[in-house]
C-alpha cells in the first residue's frame, strides 16, 4: 500500500525535529482495539467529555461496531468502514466511514466520525489524518470518492475548524440546525 508521508513535529527537549512519517490505516478489530472502548472514560482522560459528547455518545466503539455488523447499509448504501490510525505503532485514531452513493450519483465518502484518541486531542493528530485521508482516500478505501462528507455537531469548533481548513465547504445544516453538513468536492481540487 503506498501512501503519501506526512511530515510529523516531534518535540524533543526544545529542538524540534521534523521526520517523514507514514500513518498507517488498517481496519478496526475487536480483538486488538479492546483500548478504544477506554477512551469514553473518564478515568482514561480529561478529554472523554468530548468524545462522548461529539464521537461516541457514551457507547463503546466495539458496541457501534457491532451495530454496524448487524445492521448493514443502514447508514450507507455502499459499504461502511472502521479504521484504526496509528503511527509509530501507536492508536491515534479511528474513523467510522460510510461510503455510499447519493441521489445525485456521486460516490461519497461521509466521515462519521474522527475520534482522536482524548489523550492526543489538540495536538495536531486531527490535522494529519485528515490531510492524509484526503491525499490517500483510494488507498485507504479501496475505492473511487467523488465527494467527501461530513455532519459535524455545530457547537464542535474544532471539528468545523478543521475541515474547514482544508477546503470543506458548509451545504446545510439539520432542520434543527444543531449540525452543520460539509463536503469536499474532489472533481474541483
Amino acid at each position: 500500500m503506498k501512501l503519501v508521508p506526512i511530515i510529523v513535529i516531534y518535540y524533543l527537549g526544545k529542538v524540534l525535529d521534523y521526520k517523514m512519517k507514514t500513518l498507517q490505516w488498517r481496519d478496526y478489530d475487536l480483538s486488538l482495539d479492546k483500548e478504544i472502548d477506554s477512551w469514553i472514560l473518564p478515568s482514561y482522560s480529561k478529554n472523554a467529555q468530548l468524545i462522548n459528547r461529539y464521537a461516541f455518545f457514551n457507547e463503546p466503539a466495539s458496541v457501534q461496531y457491532e451495530w454496524y455488523k448487524t445492521h448493514p447499509f443502514e447508514m450507507s448504501n455502499i459499504a461502511d468502514y472502521f479504521k484504526v490510525v496509528e503511527l509509530d505503532h501507536m492508536i491515534i485514531a479511528l474513523l467510522i466511514l460510510n461510503y455510499f452513493k447519493d441521489d445525485n450519483g456521486r460516490l461519497v465518502l461521509g466521515i462519521n466520525p474522527i475520534a482522536v484518541n482524548p489523550n492526543l486531542i489538540n495536538q495536531g493528530y486531527g490535522t494529519l489524518i485528515l490531510s492524509d485521508l484526503i491525499a490517500n482516500t483510494k488507498v485507504v478505501t479501496g475505492c473511487e470518492v467523488d465527494v467527501i462528507y461530513a455532519g459535524i455537531d455545530e457547537k464542535n469548533s474544532i471539528s468545523t475548524k478543521l475541515f474547514s481548513k482544508f477546503g470543506f465547504k458548509e451545504v446545510g445544516r439539520s432542520e434543527d440546525k444543531e449540525f452543520l453538513y460539509f463536503e469536499l468536492n474532489r472533481s474541483i481540487g
